[in-house]
């Protein structure tokens, strides 16, 4: 049976989804994270729910742990027990999917503006990036043909082929990228390792980088963090 999570949390108590662990108080609102994976999986066997969704979000998290968040910062679609997060499975959206939520910044994204505008910001600089792809490298030129490519791992943001003849993963992210970023990029470059037979690297694109990200980075030598930063012109109009 397929159910909405707002509804099928409401069934249930605030003391009781706390009581059980699906849900954490923090900051003065209830939220959905990593270690309500579990929780919410038994809720859902005891009440026979096959898969908890959420159309407008096209998000989904099945009792077998399929889930679907376009907002994670690993897998974007996948099995939790693949995630080495796994508050990624509700990621960005607790405004959302959580009828219990209050509006405050969500813990796991980090992010005031919330989900929408930072996956708004992340499309806007995948666009941009497609039609300058040189100026992150000269020689680099994009060979997915303009669609994020579907690997085992997820959804690769852009790939391209150095002046080498190399596989590169590109990885977007809006605003700071968080330590586990390392662990999706390399994720996504052994998938593509196991399709074809060429070297893989990576590049980690942010507008800035959690230090133990950037200490990371440093002995993975085939992946190279690159910031970005967003310059105005102006020109008279009358």
């Amino acid at each position: 049976m397929e159910v909405d999570i707002r509804e099928f949390l409401k069934r249930f108590t605030v003391e009781e989804l706390v009581d059980r662990g699906v849900l954490k108080p923090i900051g003065g609102t209830y939220q959905l994270q990593g270690t309500s994976v579990g929780p919410l999986q038994d809720l859902m066997h005891e009440h026979n729910v096959a898969r908890l969704v959420a159309a407008s979000q096209k998000w989904f998290f099945g009792v077998d742990g399929e889930f679907s968040n376009r907002l994670s910062e690993e897998f974007k679609t996948g099995n939790v027990s693949q995630l080495q997060e796994k508050g990624n499975v509700f990621r960005h959206n607790n405004k959302f999917i959580n009828p219990l939520f209050k509006g405050e910044p969500d813990e796991l994204s980090g992010e005031e503006d919330g989900p929408s505008s930072s996956f708004g910001l992340e499309k806007d600089l995948q666009l941009a990036l497609r039609l300058n792809i040189e100026q992150l490298e000269p020689g680099l030129r994009v060979t997915d043909g303009g669609v994020e490519l579907i690997v085992e791992a997820g959804r690769i943001d852009i790939t391209a082929e150095d002046d080498g003849g190399n596989i590169v993963v590109i990885e977007l992210k809006a605003g700071t990228a968080g330590r586990d970023s390392i662990g999706q990029i390399l994720s996504y470059m052994g998938s593509i390792e196991n399709l074809k037979e060429k070297r893989v690297r990576g590049i980690l694109v942010a507008h800035d980088f959690d230090p133990r990200l950037e200490m990371a980075a440093k002995l993975v030598p085939d992946v190279s963090l690159k910031a970005y930063s967003v310059q105005f012109t102006f020109e008279d109009r009358g």
